[in-house]
């Protein structure tokens, strides 16, 4: 592209420096970082313009002493996909797939399993959400290389049999049903460049309860489908508890 003089764009959707400290265990974390946004800049710099899925996104590269031309052009998600035409079957469906009653209320997280989606978190906050729901119960849809570490963490925080882990949904059709099946989303990572599954829960009609850092600043505001508590998991467990039961 230099060579024949083509303008060269990408698109920077990984916050790399929040990522790679939970997989290079063996380097300083400080170190890590410094890494990441060394790289992250001259890569960037290199370009003729760079795109962006949110304006947290865009300020952080410009903390990085990102120079070229930045366009903020958020993911699209295809919001029919979501939109079941009998949610009530789609619902019956699952809960019936899954054996839980329908008058269960349903926390549902979706996305990759990983440290940096910062899952732990939500196990910590039932806990407190069972002090006003007790029948409440957390799905966590998805597959990654904390799946271990979680069901660890369930059985220790004495809620392993309100909380499923349901692996990897297909887009095409389990995942819509899984997402009607819910009465509430729950999410609480800090390092989302844009935050995809919000969209497409709210596409589905489900309210959102959700940490606002980072790119989901963009699409959570109190009263606009979605509860924004405070990074505290016993205010985020009564937030949990208020909604799935309102």
């Amino acid at each position: 592209a230099r060579h024949y003089g083509i303008p060269v764009i990408a698109t920077y959707h990984t916050l790399f420096e929040e990522y790679l400290q939970h997989y290079a265990r063996f380097l300083p974390a400080s170190a890590v970082r410094a890494l990441a946004r060394s790289i992250s800049r001259m890569q960037c710099n290199a370009l003729t313009a760079t795109i962006v899925p949110s304006n947290a996104m865009a300020e952080r590269l410009r903390a990085y002493r990102v120079t070229t031309p930045m366009h903020v052009l958020p993911t699209g998600v295809s919001c029919e996909r979501f939109v079941s035409p009998d949610r009530a079957a789609s619902r019956a469906r699952f809960r019936a797939r899954h054996g839980i009653p329908d008058g269960v209320p349903l926390a549902l997280f979706v996305g990759r399993v990983a440290h940096e989606k910062n899952i732990g978190f939500l196990i910590d906050a039932l806990a407190h959400a069972h002090s006003r729901e007790p029948g409440l119960i957390l799905l966590i849809a998805g597959e990654g290389p904390a799946a271990a570490s979680l069901r660890e963490r369930a059985m220790a925080s004495g809620c392993a049999d309100r909380i499923r882990f349901l692996g990897y949904l297909d887009r095409g059709s389990e995942l819509p049903d899984c997402y009607a099946a819910a009465d509430i989303f729950v999410f609480s990572s800090r390092t989302e460049t844009q935050g995809l599954v919000l969209i497409e829960a709210m596409a589905s009609s489900l309210p959102v309860v959700a940490l606002a850092e980072m790119g989901t600043r963009d699409l959570l505001e109190t009263r606009r489908g979605a509860v924004v508590p405070p990074d505290d998991t016993a205010a985020f467990g009564a937030a949990m508890a208020q909604l799935a039961t309102d």
